[in-house]
């Protein structure tokens, strides 16, 4: 079984973007009963203010449910009623810091729970999809991933969750190259055994040349 180190794919193999930490609103301070009512008409580059008028961070997108507030630190998805309708925007109940703490917190839990999941035997998925092979350990060194190709080494933050299950952030001809790259040499020129078998004589050939190289025993005749 072949085994490769891969471990210097760590920055190929993160999963895009930052992960999204939902804000709750349970988690929004007191201030929250001061906040102004829900509505807020919500768009993709709106800056959201807290109640006391300071910046918590810029909407990067919105589904119509959430909207991804990217304070510059971390990426939260905020419930659409959880903004309310200000002078300037739209407006959280919560302060830039506030934010990021429970975004964080929440991140920190998620993270520690899919960890959990990367256990021997668990299927791992590519970025296309395709089923890229079964983790075969988990330490130190990073995960070995065993595939049709052989054993390869990842380190773990290139792995994340997916639709599927666990995603490493490679398609499957992405990390075929990877593994083929990070193979040894070896094997690459002939093997000298095969060239010494060839040049190197027998035995019986060395007695046979060895025996015509002796000079030849002149008779004596008799005085």
């Amino acid at each position: 079984m072949k085994h490769f180190a891969v471990l210097a794919l760590a920055s190929a193999a993160l999963i895009p973007g930052a992960a999204l930490a939902q804000a709750a609103p349970a988690q929004a301070p007191a201030a929250a009963q001061t906040a102004p009512a829900a509505g807020a008409a919500v768009t993709t580059g709106a800056t959201v203010y807290d109640t006391s008028g300071g910046v918590v961070g810029t909407v990067e997108s919105t589904d119509g449910t959430n909207a991804v507030v990217n304070t510059g630190t971390v990426k939260a998805a905020i419930p659409l009623t959880s903004l309310g309708k200000g002078a300037q925007g739209p407006v959280l109940a919560m302060t830039k810091a506030q934010l990021e703490a429970a975004a964080g917190q929440q991140q920190a839990q998620a993270s520690a729970e899919f960890k959990s999941k990367l256990v021997p035997g668990a299927t791992v998925y590519g970025t296309g999809g395709t089923q890229l092979g079964t983790i075969k350990s988990v330490d130190a060194s990073g995960v070995t991933l065993t595939t049709a190709d052989g054993d390869a080494v990842l380190p773990v933050t290139g792995f994340g969750p997916g639709p599927q299950g666990i995603l490493l952030g490679m398609t499957a001809a992405q990390l075929k190259a990877a593994m083929s790259a990070a193979a040894p040499a070896a094997g690459a020129s002939a093997p000298t055994g095969a060239t010494a078998d060839a040049t190197t004589p027998t035995a019986d050939t060395a007695a046979a040349t060895t025996q015509t190289a002796a000079p030849a025993k002149s008779k004596r005749k008799a005085r």
